[in-house]
């Protein structure tokens, strides 16, 4: 089974070829997350924050038709490492910011880089499960 990405990075390529097009436009790997906030790499996605687990860890769901989706993500607290964008709220990120990213794992996910600053994590309420 092949992965959204790969499925469109193909179509896209086949597409290429058939209309003669020089140069083509590949997907975007990651996504941003809350389509009515923010601009960014990471406008095209919808997150929702599951659980809570103090001010150390949380568990999200992360969705983004062009990359990736993640029904149950585990995000640590740590410091950035360099300056971004919050992909929960779109708001810049500076190095040294505290900020929520996806537990290390390999192979890394796909929105690996996506950061959301601890203070909106934090602020954001908690789903209610259906």
């Amino acid at each position: 089974m092949h992965a959204p990405f790969d499925d469109d990075r193909t179509r896209q390529s086949t597409m290429a070829l058939v209309s003669s097009e020089v140069e083509m436009q590949l997907p975007v790997v990651s996504g941003h997350i809350d389509p009515m906030r923010g601009e960014g790499k990471f406008s095209k996605c919808a997150i929702r924050v599951l659980e809570r687990s103090g001010q150390t860890s949380a568990t999200i769901a992360w969705s983004d038709a062009t990359s990736c989706c993640y029904g149950e993500q585990l995000r640590r607290r740590c410091i950035a490492r360099k300056s971004g964008v919050c992909a929960l709220r779109g708001q810049s990120t500076a190095r040294g910011n505290a900020v929520y990213r996806p537990r290390r794992a390999r192979p890394a996910p796909r929105n690996a880089e996506a950061m959301i600053l601890a203070s909106v994590m934090e602020a954001t309420p908690v789903e209610k499960a259906v």
